[in-house]
């Protein structure tokens, strides 16, 4: 069962693209080979910041998290999360269908005022074969 991600737009965000799985092997006498060992990039990263936000969508953040047991279950995220990319970025920074999102860390939340916060988050991403 997927646990579905709030569809709120991020204020800001940034990724970094996943490795591919390769080797380098260095000699003694520093001669290098290197060894491909797939052709699927793996260890996608993604940190959302929601700036301002109510309280309600704080505890939409919260329960999904509280929901996939602390990071234990993979998501699928929203195409509203990567609203305001133009479709270059959005098809790198959304990789493929095959991407599941899991939270490297727990939510942050800063409280701003009465009823507004800012919520940090750092997801990690592997492909679903």
């Amino acid at each position: 069962m997927s646990i579905t991600f709030p569809s709120i737009v991020p204020s800001s965000r940034s990724f970094k693209l996943g490795s591919f799985p390769t080797k380098v092997y260095r000699a003694l006498s520093g001669a290098t080979t290197k060894r491909s060992f797939g052709n699927k990039p793996f260890s996608y990263e993604i940190q959302l910041s929601f700036g301002n936000i109510d309280d309600a969508k704080v505890s939409q953040l919260l329960k999904h998290y509280m929901d996939t047991a602390g990071g234990f279950s993979r998501f699928l995220l929203p195409p509203s999360v990567f609203e305001g990319m133009n479709a270059t970025l959005q098809s790198y920074a959304q990789a493929s269908a095959t991407i599941r999102w899991e939270y490297a860390e727990p939510p942050q939340v800063e409280s701003v005022k009465t009823n507004i916060s800012n919520v940090q988050l750092t997801l990690i991403g592997e492909q679903d074969v």
